[in-house]
């Protein structure tokens, strides 16, 4: 009896850490900046977010009125939301020295700041943020995105980007120059230089 009883302490030990060992694999980020209501759907569920929470890969956060969020990612990577946003974490696999890593979001709505951390250092690695009108290819860069003047504007400030529509693409590697998407389908326009109030009225919308 003693011996049966060793070993399902034994067993209820090993169900315990491989549990919170799942547990921790599946968190891929945490709430680390917080200005007003801001929301996580998982699994159909809505709930209110609220500092150093976890998120795991399907999460669709989404801020309110007024509302500012920041989400780091495991490697460092941070992605900065302004208000009435609304992205979903599709799939992030991050393991430092491999080369199978991959970060991609959808972005449904809303402005956002997005600098790549450790994984964006690495050679071989995926790094995506997904929009309505286009498709952001990240490579290693700090940028911004969303709706100013048009229905999509992106403003690179390091690094380099590729923006890619169903009309075409253009790169980003000059800091200070941006693109738009006017319309649905069509191609990014070429690269151009921001005035400074409009990099100001960017940087605005994200800003805490």
């Amino acid at each position: 009896m003693r011996a049966l009883l060793r070993i399902l302490a034994v067993f209820g030990v090993f169900a315990f850490v491989s549990t919170a060992t799942a547990q921790a694999q599946d968190v891929i980020a945490h709430v680390t900046r917080l200005q007003n209501a801001a929301t996580v759907e998982r699994s159909g569920l809505p709930a209110p977010l609220t500092m150093n929470m976890a998120l795991e890969s399907n999460d669709t956060v989404a801020t309110a009125t007024d509302a500012r969020l920041e989400i780091t990612f495991v490697d460092g990577t941070t992605l900065t939301l302004g208000e009435r946003a609304r992205i979903t974490l599709d799939d992030y696999v991050y393991t430092p020295g491999e080369t199978a890593n991959k970060l991609a979001v959808s972005v449904a709505q809303g402005a956002f700041l997005f600098v790549s951390g450790a994984m964006g250092k690495q050679a071989e690695r995926e790094m995506q943020v997904t929009t309505q009108l286009a498709t952001i290819g990240i490579r290693g860069t700090t940028f911004w995105g969303g709706p100013l003047d048009t229905p999509l504007d992106v403003l690179l400030l390091d690094g380099k980007v590729e923006v890619r529509s169903p009309g075409g693409a253009v790169i980003l590697d000059q800091p200070g120059k941006g693109t738009t998407v006017p319309m649905p389908g069509q191609s990014p326009t070429p690269p151009t230089s921001w005035p400074e109030d409009k990099r100001q009225r960017a940087f605005a919308t994200v800003a805490f």
